[in-house]
């Protein structure tokens, strides 16, 4: 043993080079990419870097929180490496949070640069990609923001929030846009988004000390894919939807009383607190039947119905109006997607390929077809457990004392 000791120092001696080492201050932290067509060359790809003496203890707060820079050549990889024509350190694109889209390149087609940062080490698989409706995806890096002054921080931040409170994000990442664009039983979708208000005095620094910002980044649904190439968009109500049909976490719904009318609405509102889904497809007559099967629980949060709920029946008949009103939601969404465009991009075809692999087979090579003709059987069991900390509503009369 004694033998033993001197070699396990040498060897922790060898183990503590640090000949390869990067001192921060050598480095910029990339958070956000943002690829646009370029004007003579095909790409104009912007870089946005976190300024660090923004979050130093010891400095103001007065200094524009990250740098951005843009740049046109015709890969990709190669812009990320030739950054420093204009500026100063080595990028670092491990903590890159969003890559922003243009919508004339998600147009034109995507796999040009997403083969790239697939191959490359330098980037993880935990970034958000976003198509910018109506603007260059360069704008979306200079939007400011009080509460997250990184631009592409405050926008991860909040897909995950939206993602989480009302399943308004299908939480797509690199990996999982490429197995869906390489797949022939589904379609990709990525999220969109816009901007809302002024988008020159966003990128303003005034912008953070504003009580109403003059420029906000808005979640506007899900940007739908043939292929590598952008078709068209899905408004938020049918975005949720379609998290629905994928094993949706958490939402809330406002669902039409009984006693409702076009003249004098009444709703109720209930969360949905655990969901669970199951996709099913077969063939019925050489017809593709496409089935959606949900169910989980859900809790009142407010009425204007006049139910009392200290009685077995209204928790039955409000469960009934709940189940109808998500099966009509889906429905609706799974009829539009199939007569608008086409595509299967809810992974009917995947489904398909693994419950009836022979049949599958068969059809494999114009699945989106067999989409289109499909028939849909949606199935909507929620259970309403609670009511809050109120069994009974004010809205329900109490009965005349005499």
């Amino acid at each position: 043993m004694n033998r033993i000791y001197p070699l396990l120092m040498i060897i922790t001696l060898c183990l503590t080079g640090c000949w390869d080492r990067i001192e921060m201050n050598d480095v910029s932290i990339v958070t956000g990419l943002a690829v646009d067509r370029g004007e003579d060359q095909k790409y104009m790809l912007t870089v946005e870097a976190v300024n660090p003496t923004q979050f130093s203890k010891q400095k103001g707060g007065d200094d524009a929180p990250v740098t951005t820079f843009s740049l046109e050549g015709d890969t990709i990889s190669e812009l990320t490496d030739k950054m420093n024509v204009g500026m100063t350190r080595k990028l670092i694109f491990s903590h890159t949070r969003v890559l922003f889209i243009s919508e004339e390149i998600a147009k034109e087609g995507v796999v040009g640069f997403l083969d790239f940062l697939e191959r490359s080490g330098e980037f993880r698989n935990d970034f958000n990609i976003l198509i910018t409706k109506g603007m260059k995806a360069a704008d979306f890096t200079r939007i400011t923001y009080p509460l997250q002054k990184v631009p592409s921080l405050k926008i991860h931040k909040q897909i995950e929030s939206f993602g989480d409170e009302w399943g308004g994000d299908p939480r797509v990442r690199l990996t999982d846009f490429i197995s869906s664009m390489t797949s022939k039983g589904r379609s990709p979708v990525a999220s969109a988004i816009s901007v809302k208000g002024d988008a020159e005095k966003g990128e303003k620094v005034e912008n953070n000390k504003s009580l109403s910002v003059d420029a906000l980044v808005t979640m506007e649904g899900i940007a739908l894919f043939e292929g590598d190439r952008l078709k068209g968009y899905l408004s938020l109500k049918d975005t949720r939807n379609f998290v629905w049909t994928q094993d949706l976490d958490q939402t809330s719904l406002s669902v039409p009383c009984k006693e409702s009318t076009k003249d004098e609405p009444k709703y109720f509102n209930v969360r949905v607190n655990t969901s669970s889904t199951k996709l099913h497809a077969r063939y019925q007559n050489n017809q593709p039947i496409l089935s959606v099967k949900i169910d989980g629980e859900t809790s009142l949060a407010g009425s204007h119905c006049a139910n009392d709920l200290t009685k077995l029946d209204s928790f039955k008949e409000m469960e009934k109006l709940i189940n109808a009103h998500v099966k009509n939601e889906i429905e609706g969404t799974l009829n539009k997607v199939q007569k608008d465009f086409g595509l299967d991009i809810f992974g009917f075809g995947e489904v398909m390929n693994r419950q009836h692999y022979k049949k599958y087979k068969e059809v494999e090579g114009k699945w989106n077809e067999e989409f289109s003709r499909a028939n849909f059987e949606v199935d909507v069991k929620y259970h309403l457990i609670r009511s809050g900390i109120k069994s009974k509503s004010f809205l329900v009369s109490e009965p005349a004392v005499e």
